[in-house]
């Protein structure tokens, strides 16, 4: 459990550090011929590439696990991890190497980077839901999600502390560097941790029994474990516009010009990821005892109906720079996120033991990537309909809280078609 929570909450970590660093980056990386506009989306571009890779790596790390163990795999992954920090931290200049070949280094950096992570989900998540008490599933997943919201603040936090201590000047030379190599620290801790733990029981009984899928991936494409990715890619997908409406949009609404300053945005974001680290174990525990179905389709519907308040809550504090409000709203923003508290479980119990890691890695990554990638386009789109534009003026409050509610409802949707999952046996349904 400790091993996941670090290895998930170093991806957090790393993603968060792109996000973060975006400005200094579009200073380093600064092609001559792009405005404000095209710079951004370069750098936009190095988070895009580590997304599109996820599910490569969930394809490739969890048909392995699903053939030849979940522990060994587990290893690689977070070790990977840690070279491609050091790598991201040691990628030469512009002035080194030129500025197309620095920023090609970067990307493929990135891109391998987020290949890795894409098997540190797949496998890791599994690896701990079988290893966890049948009652207590909920809650160990609860806390293993929780590493994410906890590595991007505290990512958050270590990029603002350093640049106070050592200044942006510094910053632009040498301290990006220091804020990827950082990210080694967790990674040898969680290296550590796995060099003791033994293999899944459920995974090692089915091996002995022979039931263990000769191509799990291709597996995971035929009836009946086709429908169970379905169902599991259209749950993920309206989740992850829900949390990228929330991830994505909530800077661009509480900072800027007449807004909140640097220092006020970060306190006020960090109690909102303070707030999801504790709601994604409360939800967890709560899933153990009323269930991952009824308690998820009552969060859909609960963030359907104060969606667009929250969204006008929080440009409303922003305008009138009220740091109570402000904070009010982090902490029901943070609420809409509580349903990934029981998204380990929840994933793992949809699949038998044959495609477990495979179908939970690719179902989760490739939604990540719909999910992640389309909002944008998705709130353009909506803020070009002249019923948003009217109301929103130059903001894109509406229009995000409208992705947020479509995401709600596609989650509600694929769960309609779902079973409760709570008290399955994930031996029995290793057959």
């Amino acid at each position: 459990m400790w091993s996941q929570f670090l290895g998930f909450g170093m991806d957090a970590y790393d993603m968060a550090m792109v996000v973060v660093l975006a400005p200094l980056l579009s200073h380093i990386f600064a092609f001559p011929r792009l405005g404000p506009a095209g710079q951004f989306l370069m750098t936009a571009l190095l988070y895009s590439v580590t997304m599109a890779a996820r599910p490569l790596g969930a394809a490739f790390f969890g048909h392995y696990a699903d053939r030849t163990g979940r522990r060994l795999l587990l290893l690689f992954t977070i070790a990977g991890v840690g070279v491609l920090s050091a790598v991201c931290a040691a990628i030469p200049t512009p002035a080194q190497v030129g500025l197309t070949m620095a920023y090609a280094i970067f990307m493929a950096a990135r891109f391998v980077m987020g290949f890795f992570f894409g098997g540190e989900y797949a496998v890791g998540h599994t690896f701990a839901i079988e290893h966890a008490p049948a009652g207590s599933r909920g809650a160990v997943g609860g806390f293993v999600q929780s590493g994410f919201p906890l590595g991007y603040a505290f990512a958050s936090f270590v990029v603002l502390g350093t640049s106070l201590l050592i200044g942006e000047e510094a910053m632009q030379r040498y301290g990006w560097r220091l804020m990827f190599l950082s990210g080694i620290a967790p990674v040898l801790l969680a290296l550590y941790l796995r060099r003791s733990l033994v293999e899944s029981p459920i995974f090692t009984e089915a091996k002995e029994q022979g039931r263990v899928a000769k191509r799990p991936f291709l597996a995971l494409f035929k009836p009946p474990d086709l429908w169970a990715f379905l169902q599991v890619f259209l749950y993920m997908t309206g989740l992850f516009l829900t949390d990228y409406a929330v991830y994505q949009f909530l800077p661009n609404i509480l900072q800027g010009p007449g807004k909140f300053s640097m220092t006020r945005y970060t306190f006020i974001y960090g109690v909102a990821l303070l707030g999801a680290f504790l709601g994604y174990n409360l939800f967890g525990r709560l899933a153990d005892r009323w269930g991952r179905r009824r308690l998820t389709m009552w969060y859909c519907l609960y963030v359907a109906i104060l969606g667009v308040p929250l969204y006008k809550l929080l440009i409303y504090a922003a305008v009138t720079k009220s740091l109570a409000l402000g904070l009010a709203a982090a902490v029901l923003a943070a609420s809409f996120k509580l349903a990934w508290g029981a998204v380990p479980a929840y994933l793992s119990e949809r699949f038998p033991t044959r495609t477990r890691s495979v179908g939970v890695g690719f179902g989760y990554s490739a939604a990540a990537l719909v999910g992640g990638a389309g909002i944008t386009p998705l709130v353009g789109l909506l803020h070009s309909r002249q019923a948003f534009a009217v109301v929103e003026g130059g903001e894109l409050w509406l229009s995000a809280s409208a992705a947020l509610t479509l995401g709600a409802a596609l989650t509600w949707l694929s769960l309609f078609w779902s079973p409760e999952t709570k008290d399955v046996d994930l031996r029995a349904s290793a057959s």
